[in-house]
């Protein structure tokens, strides 16, 4: 996060009487009350759907990452 921005968000919290850390708890708080987990859930998944698509586009292509070294790594107490 720039410097700059983190110290707006800090004099913000100031000016309200608290830090910044329970100033955004608050926030998220507050978020989480105005809707369901579905209706949040859904948002989540519109705000992500671009980035969700990608990662399958990437992993249709090539693979899940670190697969090889999951399906190859001896078993607990195998010898080496």
């Amino acid at each position: 996060m720039d410097q700059s921005y983190k110290n707006k968000l800090m004099a913000w919290a100031a000016i309200r009487g608290t830090n910044t850390t329970d100033y955004i708890k608050g926030l998220i708080a507050a978020d989480m009350a105005t809707a369901s987990p579905e209706e949040r859930a859904a948002a989540w998944f519109r705000e992500n759907e671009a980035a969700l698509s990608a990662e399958a586009k990437h992993i249709e292509r090539s693979g899940v990452p670190g697969l090889h070294l999951a399906l190859n790594h001896p078993r607990p107490g195998a010898e080496v």
